[in-house]
């Protein structure tokens, strides 16, 4: 019987893959059986070729194909269905760990904590880490003690779930094919379905990417346009996610005047002239780091109204 699935959809991992690859083979999980399950997401070259010598020999292990351009909602899909754990692990291929993640993960579980335990994926963790970087890691429940914490902050890099309440809920949705949304609406379904949630910050992934700031920006319009404005049509019950709410023309109902006063403000300050003079700075100065909010807030909204920072619109 298996215990726990980690489940990991990858494309083109590179070094950082090999990291999470010799993290994962050295769990110390006791007396628990582990599986993994990669899926390989359309990989230029095969996972089960490119890494044949360096995936973990003593653990379960499956590979699973997928050609095309890559959807990760559907491949942990198929990680899902492909595993038989009962409790199922959420990772990304571009992760270091330490070797008690697992069971740290799955004693949770076990005692019943929750049904739904996340760990914090730490960005800040190089010898000289950017101010954004920093900023990364605050936004992400911000350094509180373990405990309760709320669906939209749902990330699945080191997340774990019982098994039943993700297969009640029908898995990841493959609607979400670009950038953005899909660990969000994930929650927000586990929370529909009478899911708790449990936060612990000593479960740590350290995560390899590099974040640019340019990037992200661009990301997060590519949420806006896309993803969010799908999540909101979806799912009625979001309509605050991000500051959509901000979005509605100033005189919409209800009528209340702050929310009139955010819409005005909303107006003024969210366009891609005044965005491109604050990404400028930040990128720049690093400071005052609230300032990195409006990046990722009016990023989304930007592109909610169909405007690109990128261009003149």
């Amino acid at each position: 019987m298996i215990d726990i699935s980690v489940l990991i959809p990858v494309r083109n991992g590179g070094d950082n893959f090999r990291t999470t690859l010799v993290c994962l083979g050295s769990q110390k999980t006791a007396d628990a059986v582990m599986e993994i399950v990669i899926v390989d997401d359309g990989s230029d070259q095969p996972v089960s070729v490119e890494f044949a010598n360096e995936l973990p020999s003593e653990v379960h292990i499956q590979v699973v194909r997928l050609e095309g351009e890559g959807n990760r909602p559907r491949a942990r899909n198929i990680a899902l269905k492909a595993s038989s754990g009962s409790v199922i692990l959420m990772m990304d291929a571009d992760l270091d760990f330490n070797d008690d993640l697992v069971i740290r993960h799955l004693n949770h579980h076990r005692s019943g904590v929750a049904d739904v335990v996340m760990g914090a994926r730490i960005n800040a963790w190089r010898e000289n880490p950017t101010r954004f970087q920093k900023w990364s890691d605050s936004r992400a429940m911000d350094g509180k003690p373990a405990g309760f914490f709320p669906w939209n902050y749902c990330i699945t890099g080191n997340f774990s779930v019982r098994r039943s309440l993700i297969e009640q809920v029908g898995g990841s949705d493959e609607s979400i094919i670009s950038y953005g949304g899909e660990d969000t609406e994930l929650g927000y379904r586990f929370l529909m379905a009478g899911a708790t949630f449990y936060w612990d910050p000593d479960i740590q992934v350290r995560h390899l990417d590099e974040i640019d700031l340019d990037r992200y920006a661009g990301r997060m319009v590519t949420y806006g346009q896309n993803n969010l404005r799908y999540l909101l049509a979806k799912h009625p019950g979001i309509e605050s996610l991000l500051g959509s709410q901000w979005v509605k023309p100033i005189f919409a109902s209800p009528r209340r005047p702050r929310y009139m006063v955010m819409r005005l403000v909303t107006r003024i300050t969210v366009n891609p002239s005044v965005y491109r003079i604050f990404l400028a700075w930040m990128k720049r100065v690093g400071f005052p780091m609230f300032i990195f909010t409006y990046i990722s807030v009016a990023g989304c909204i930007l592109g909610l109204q169909g405007r690109d920072f990128r261009r003149n619109s």
